[in-house]
């Protein structure tokens, strides 16, 4: 001891860092190759990055607890960081051969052809610290520093394909976690991955950061694809309906796949809010038989013009046939309609009863229009068609049913084009739409010619027995007959992959037998609807719930009132006939001065009042008319004026009906009801006719046409 140091003076104590630092140089061989600095142990080389870097970490650790009887200190990051620091310092190592190779040809201009590189190689670049994902950044020196990328660590846990029929989509489930523990999950489109600061605060919350920079987001996106491993795919069926699952046809509903082995529910299938469509697996031959009787038990509730429509919608609905038109059941408030079509829908599902039905019309056209293109095959109750309070909304409900129905009926959609331009497959609504209103379908004869419409009145439903059936729904009875004849259908779509064209020719044959009972226009409706009573009332004979003799009965029966209610629709069209709303139109406004009809000479007519005119005693004593002239009369013959009696009708038809039909296609259907008096030599629908000096182009109506109210003469 000098006499300069004081006494009793303890040695420095020295960190686990410096003493980690000093096994480490014991340990390992520092150098520096032509692009990286590294630390080598024997034949094992180490560099200062990604997995590498772990590896020396852990050896460091191993030999720290060899050497040392205390624990090695918890980060041992900054102790590899003095390293890499050290084999900075040291002389490159002399380029190998393939190393000379590498730079003649990048000097020559050739990009190399990267041998074995890989998403592993990729993951290398990134490292989770302390929760927070970062990259290992280059520096100038040609070594790497860990740079932080967000407050978050991010992994793909998910690879979902949703197939919903028309196409797939590619979805994946990102698991995000931060460094203060929160963590939640999230499912993205695979394009936005790259866009860490619209999912990740989504996910985990506020604490997900993502750091400021141009390039971070590219990063994080190759950090979480790089280092999420092996990810599981599935599918996921995101519509209901017919699928072929390996060999076999199978309905999808919320329940897995039904076919005729039975429910598989390892088939997912996602319906989001319409998960109320449930068929459950098929009980025993007793069970079922009971089932389908109390399911033909419902006719019982209310007249047949009522129930036969009803569940003819139901059995129609799952047969793989698109549907060719809605059943609309129409009555006033406290008839009882909702509850009647809440157990129609309850066939496919028991949840899904009154409150808690999957359609309503105060819904946008979109979603009704999607919904249905989901309900493949099957029944899509929606509920509540009522008046509105104002003329906007009663426009803008009569073009969503209009949409809706018209599209149904058609199997056609709206196109749609992806962002980038491209054709997205149609996606038409798919359902048998069954709905409740307080009046028959608004719009014109077109549409309501895809509705098959039964009116329901007041005492028309059995109490007692509607609450029988309620109680059979809710148990799922009914839900039980429908997967039953789902699994017998889909036993003889197996057999015959030519099913549908089988149905197909079936109603020919039934559209065609309502046809020659005098019902041409609405026979394609009564064919479509009778063929889901002929395909259910099968199944319930082979399932032996009924014999053939009540088979037969039932038929006859159900055909009857199918045919019955079929003569009604022309009752319920006749106030959207064009040619109706024309002329009672043009007859209201002449009732109420706003258009009058005036004589050849332009003067007040013989019969003045009738025709619009309306006498004047505070003036000169005459007829005056305060309307526009829209046509004249001569004796037995009215010449409207074509032009202006089209705009008057059809303006006033706009406050409740609209004449939604083109002038010229008027004409030809006020011609082909013969209700015009005369046309030109060469076929014109419309005639010159002298009116004082000038020949207007005008329609010639006889008088009692014209009062006809558009029937034909």
């Amino acid at each position: 001891m000098s006499g300069n140091e004081p006494a009793g003076e303890k040695p420095p104590k020295v960190s686990k860092r410096e003493r980690a630092l000093t096994l480490a140089k014991e340990r390992y061989k520092l150098g520096r190759a032509t692009r990286w600095p590294y630390a080598q142990h024997g034949e094992r080389q180490y560099r200062f990055e990604g997995t590498d870097r772990k590896a020396l970490a852990a050896d460091l650790r191993d030999y720290w607890r060899a050497q040392c009887a205390d624990d090695p200190p918890a980060d041992l990051n900054p102790v590899i960081d003095d390293l890499r620091h050290l084999a900075l310092e040291e002389e490159p190592d002399p380029p190998s051969p393939e190393e000379q190779a590498a730079e003649l040809i990048t000097a020559s201009g050739v990009a190399p052809a990267l041998a074995d590189w890989g998403v592993a190689d990729a993951a290398s670049a990134y490292e989770s610290r302390g929760g927070a994902l970062g990259w290992y950044r280059p520096v100038k020196d040609g070594g790497a520093v860990w740079t932080p990328l967000a407050t978050f660590d991010a992994k793909i846990t998910a690879e979902t394909i949703r197939d919903d029929g028309a196409e797939q989509t590619l979805m994946w489930t990102l698991h995000v976690a931060t460094t203060d523990r929160r963590a939640g999950d999230i499912e993205i489109l695979p394009d936005q991955l790259g866009k860490p600061q619209q999912w990740a605060a989504k996910a985990a919350g506020v604490s997900a950061l993502v750091m400021p920079g141009l390039s971070v987001a590219d990063h994080l996106r190759v950090a979480v694809q790089s280092r999420s491993g092996d990810v599981p795919r599935r599918i996921i069926y995101a519509h209901t309906g017919w699928r072929r699952i390996g060999d076999e046809w199978a309905y999808l509903t919320s329940s897995g796949a039904l076919g005729a082995r039975g429910l598989d529910t390892s088939v997912a299938v996602d319906l989001g809010p319409l998960g109320g469509y449930q068929l459950p697996e098929v009980p025993t031959v007793r069970d079922v038989r009971s089932a389908v009787r109390n399911a033909l038990s419902l006719m019982e509730i209310a007249p047949d013009m009522v129930m036969v429509p009803v569940l003819a919608a139901v059995y129609r609905a799952p047969l793989p046939l698109p549907p060719d038109c809605a059943v609309w059941l129409f009555g006033r408030s406290g008839t009882l309609k909702t509850a009647i079509t809440a157990l129609a829908q309850q066939h496919y599902g028991p949840l899904m009863d009154a409150h808690g039905l999957p359609g309503n019309w105060t819904s946008t056209a979109n979603a009704l229009e999607a919904q249905a293109f989901t309900l493949d095959s099957a029944l899509y109750v929606v509920d509540d068609y009522s008046p509105d309070a104002t003329k906007t909304d009663a426009q803008r409900r009569a073009a969503t049913a209009d949409r809706l129905i018209r599209g149904s009926a058609n199997h056609s959609g709206r196109g749609r084009l992806r962002p980038d331009g491209t054709q997205r497959p149609p996606k038409p609504p798919r359902a048998q739409v069954l709905t409740s209103a307080e009046d028959v379908p608004p719009g014109v004869e077109s549409m309501r010619a895809r509705a098959f419409v039964a009116e329901i009145s007041p005492g028309d439903v059995s109490l007692p027995r509607l609450t029988a059936a309620q109680g059979m729904a809710a148990d799922g009875t009914l839900a039980i007959a429908t997967a039953a004849y789902v699994k017998w259908l889909a036993g003889r779509y197996d057999a015959d992959n030519k099913l549908p064209g089988t149905l197909d020719a079936e109603r020919t044959r039934l559209r065609d037998s309502a046809r020659a009972e005098c019902h041409p226009r609405h026979a394609l409706n009564i064919g479509s609807l009778a063929l889901g009573w002929h395909e259910f009332l099968a199944f319930a004979t082979a399932a032996g719930a009924i014999t053939a003799e009540q088979r037969e009965a039932t038929w006859l029966r159900t055909w009857k009132a199918l045919v019955d209610t079929g003569a009604e629709q022309a009752r319920y069209g006749r106030d959207a006939d064009p040619v109706r709303i024309y002329l009672q139109s043009l007859a209201a406004l002449i009732a109420q001065g706003r258009a009058c009809l005036a004589d050849t000479h332009g003067r007040a007519p013989a019969d003045a009042v009738r025709w619009g005119w309306k006498w004047d005693d505070a003036g000169n004593g005459t007829y005056r008319t305060y309307g526009d002239v829209i046509g004249w009369i001569d004796g037995d013959d009215v010449y409207l004026q074509s032009d202006a009696a089209y705009t008057a009708a059809r303006r006033f038809a706009e406050t409740s009906l609209p004449l939604a039909i083109t002038k010229h296609a008027l004409h030809k259907q006020l011609h082909e009801r013969g209700l015009l008096a005369s046309i030109t030599g060469d076929g014109r629908l419309t005639i010159r006719k002298r009116v004082g000096d000038a020949l207007p182009t005008v329609l010639h109506l006889t008088v009692s046409a014209f009062d006809s109210g558009g029937d034909p003469q």
